[in-house]
């Protein structure tokens, strides 16, 4: 007992402070450190603004560069020709000299005729250079103002990635060292128990924080506000293009429309009928796309178009114009198919489309399929098959065979449509707007050996439906663009992707379509794994190379 005395006495001795000095050195060394890591990180914030302001000036300085060079190269070119055409000037008159001199003696008549055709002659060289150099100064400001774009987007990236970083750090600032209140100082509760039989040391006292008030909640970051417009918005695209098949449904067959009227049946469903829709739908869409939607989206869409006419470009020229040929045909056959069998069971059918991208891309581009590309391909058409089966039944209305048939070949042609999307490697826009004008031309100039029936009294009802139509293809377009950048081309596929289940269940409360459960099932199978095909696309290994329908 005596010792444990001695031992107590001794460590009071050595820790002669009470808890309220210990818990005043404890505060103070917090706030050392507090104050030691708002100075690190005000150092990193000023030492990011200072980089920012360095990269804001080497950006302005290799803008003047660009733009000195630029001027340079011109006046460079403009001397060039100047002496060419000096040049080219001196030696034809030296060669009509010569020429005059030789031929004085014998023709001494024809001496102006041929005055004449030496200076045609000359005239037309000198149009010919002058054309040329013109075509080369063309292309090098093409590539010179491509460049300077690619610089000004890097440098705007640069800005939002700065911009983003200084204002993560000052939100994490803000939310961890917040301005402490008097009431958030940390109180002492002393937990002492009675000592025990062995006299052992009582314990220390636990430091317990005063409660704080809740925090606030955060407002959501523009980020996950733009992510969910672009994901609405490519929804609204695809319930767009949906809309569109029930609409040539309704042209087609006539419908009960929200199981309260009838309406509907204006043409019968004939290729030639299936033409007149198809052009009277471009015949809005086209000239609305080239001349006010195109413009808006992308200021250099005539400039690439007319880029295409060079020889140099014949190549991506054929390959676009044979992407409309093939886009037409899609359209073609899918308009035949929704007037001979129900509008889910074509899209449904339709969707095959990426089973058959997968397998073009294994066989031009080397592009060999994983495991679960082969099972999706395997389960789509499955899906497809139990989809297509049930209408062979009796009492189908239409011609189910040539319904089947004709979806099927509409998703072939639009596979093969996706595949030159990437062979062509053009902008989407102008890209659209040489295959809207492409498919104009094709139905205008099939039309008459096809031939077209409508009665008198159906045009007007014909022209409100196709109205809707083309302002239905015009909004899924305008959504597409706006949501695609907000989300990326790969995710907006996802999306898309939900096509034929979105059909089947517009088709079900628009005109109150009923399939069977084979059929609810096929469409359920096919849409998953469209969907898991989609999603494939967004690992980094491969890269998506499908956009979203351009239907």
């Amino acid at each position: 007992m005596a010792q444990l005395e001695n031992q107590r006495q001794t460590q009071g001795e050595e820790n002669p402070q009470t808890p309220e000095e210990f818990l005043r050195v404890l505060t103070e060394q917090l706030q050392d450190i507090k104050q030691s890591v708002l100075d690190e990180l005000q150092q990193e914030v000023h030492k990011l603004q200072s980089e920012r302001l360095s990269l804001n000036s080497e950006m302005e300085q290799m803008r003047s560069h660009y733009q000195q060079q630029t001027a340079e190269q011109r006046l460079w070119m403009q001397q060039l020709a100047q002496k060419l055409a000096t040049q080219l000037q001196q030696e034809l008159r030296q060669q009509q000299l010569n020429f005059l001199a030789a031929n004085a003696a014998e023709q001494s008549g024809n001496q102006e005729d041929n005055s004449y055709e030496l200076l045609a002659a000359l005239n037309s060289t000198l149009s010919s250079t002058l054309r040329a150099l013109q075509q080369d100064i063309d292309s090098y400001q093409s590539n010179f103002s491509q460049q300077l774009g690619r610089m000004q987007s890097l440098e705007q990236q640069g800005e939002a990635i700065l911009e983003a970083l200084v204002t993560r750090i000052r939100l994490q600032l803000q939310e961890t060292y917040r301005p402490e209140r008097t009431s958030s100082v940390p109180r002492v509760t002393s937990n002492r128990r009675p000592p025990n039989r062995l006299g052992q040391q009582q314990q220390p006292p636990t430091v317990t924080p005063a409660p704080t008030a809740p925090a606030t909640t955060t407002a959501p970051s523009p980020q996950a506000a733009n992510f969910k417009l672009g994901v609405v918005l490519v929804l609204i695209s695809s319930l767009m293009f949906s809309l569109q098949n029930i609409v040539v449904r309704v042209l087609l067959r006539e419908q009960n429309i929200f199981g309260i009227f009838k309406v509907g049946g204006f043409i019968t469903p004939s290729p030639g009928n299936s033409l007149l829709i198809l052009m009277l739908r471009m015949l809005l869409v086209a000239p609305i796309m080239a001349f006010v939607v195109a413009p808006l989206f992308y200021n250099n869409t005539w400039r690439d178009i007319k880029h295409l006419g060079q020889k140099s470009q014949f190549g991506r020229l054929l390959s676009v114009i044979i992407s409309g040929f093939f886009l037409f045909l899609s359209q073609f056959f899918i308009y035949i198919a929704l007037g001979n069998i129900p509008t889910g069971v074509a899209t449904t059918i339709f969707f095959v489309y990426p089973t058959i991208t997968i397998l073009l891309s294994w066989l031009i581009f080397r592009d060999k399929p994983t495991f679960l590309l082969v099972l999706a391909t395997i389960s789509i058409y499955i899906g497809g098959f139990l989809t297509a089966v049930p209408n062979f039944g009796v009492g189908a209305k239409g011609n189910p065979v040539l319904g089947v048939t004709t979806a099927i070949c509409s998703g072939l042609a639009f596979a093969v449509y996706i595949v030159l999307i990437k062979v062509s490697r053009m902008h989407p826009i102008p890209f659209s707007v040489v295959n809207f004008t492409t498919i104009l031309f094709l139905s205008a100039s099939v039309l008459p050996f096809f031939g077209s029936q409508v009665k008198p009294t159906m045009w007007t009802s014909l022209l409100i439906g196709t109205l809707v139509l083309a302002t239905t293809t015009l909004c899924g377009y305008l959504f597409t663009n706006m949501g695609v950048p907000l989300i990326g081309p790969a995710l907006a596929s996802v999306v898309s992707a939900s096509g034929p289940a979105l059909t089947t269940i517009l088709a079900f409360l628009i005109i109150q379509e009923n399939l069977q459960l084979y059929q609810i099932l096929g469409v359920v199978l096919v849409t998953v794994w469209v969907i898991g095909i989609s999603a494939e696309n967004l690992k980094p290994k491969n890269p998506p190379t499908q956009p979203t329908a351009n239907r």
